[in-house]
């Protein structure tokens, strides 16, 4: 199994087992009961002692404490948040070793080709030796036009741009768990969303327009897990096109520098 298969089945039960636990949660969560709303109001009552500046000096504003504040269910879809961000995180490093101009159009291979192709003596064993022990695309496309060496020209041409369209697929399909989780993450945040106002508006019929203390938590809810969504998807949508440029900007000069081989494949093919 490779590592993006092994990312899309994290993600997949992540998702998954936050649904089977986002439902009963909800469901359990209410509005505060008599003793909180008593507390409340014994806190609001003249001879209250009010609080002090170092007890709202402990109140914590930290990302982790906002997540904590917001209930069982946020922090249900915050471990599906972390979750796409490690999937997102785990990818786009990959990626960005995998997608390195050296793995692709390595330089070395592509300046003995060149050297190569400029000898009009040149031998299609020479260009094998040139591609053995070389795993970069360049050199497998080669190599694909190189088992049709003698045949016509138009067939090691369209030998050579399946193998292109083939190595170009498998590398792409690396990066689409990036387009993949940049497309999921806004769609839980919008879920969220919506369980967050269920759960507001919920306690407005409960307990009145005039708690508006009580419907602050479902709202907070509802715009954390949005905001946590965006964070997530928009720097994976930017890293998936990027990294699709960059995959087209080195075929395209693969296909440039391969199309200088076609005079050599003629006249092996004359050769026979």
């Amino acid at each position: 199994m490779t590592l993006n298969q092994k990312i899309n089945r994290v993600a997949i039960w992540g998702v998954a087992v936050a649904l089977i636990c986002i439902v009963p949660t909800v469901m359990a969560q209410g509005p505060a009961g008599p003793d909180d709303a008593a507390a409340k109001q014994a806190a609001q009552l003249p001879n209250a002692v009010p609080a002090t500046e170092a007890d709202e000096a402990e109140q914590d504003n930290s990302i982790m404490g906002m997540v904590l504040n917001s209930g069982a269910t946020g922090v249900v879809f915050m471990g599906v948040m972390i979750l796409f961000s490690l999937a997102g995180v785990t990818v786009g490093l990959e990626r960005a070793v995998s997608t390195q101009r050296s793995r692709i159009l390595p330089d070395a291979f592509m300046a003995e080709l060149k050297v190569m192709l400029n000898r009009t003596d040149a031998a299609a064993d020479d260009l094998r030796k040139l591609c053995e022990g070389v795993t970069s695309p360049v050199a497998k496309i080669l190599q694909a036009g190189l088992l049709r060496c003698g045949r016509p020209v138009t067939e090691v041409e369209k030998s050579m741009e399946d193998a292109a369209s083939r190595e170009m697929a498998a590398i792409r399909g690396g990066i689409k768990p990036l387009s993949v989780v940049g497309s999921v993450a806004p769609l839980v945040g919008l879920l969220g969303t919506v369980l967050g106002m269920i759960i507001a508006f919920r306690t407005a019929s409960q307990e009145g327009l005039g708690r508006g203390e009580l419907m602050a938590q479902g709202i907070y809810l509802a715009l954390l897990t949005t905001a946590a969504g965006l964070t997530i998807a928009i720097p994976c949508l930017l890293l998936a096109a990027l990294y699709n440029a960059r995959v087209e900007r080195y075929f395209r000069e693969i296909d440039e520098s391969l199309m200088e081989s076609m005079p050599c494949f003629a006249r092996m093919e004359q050769s026979k």
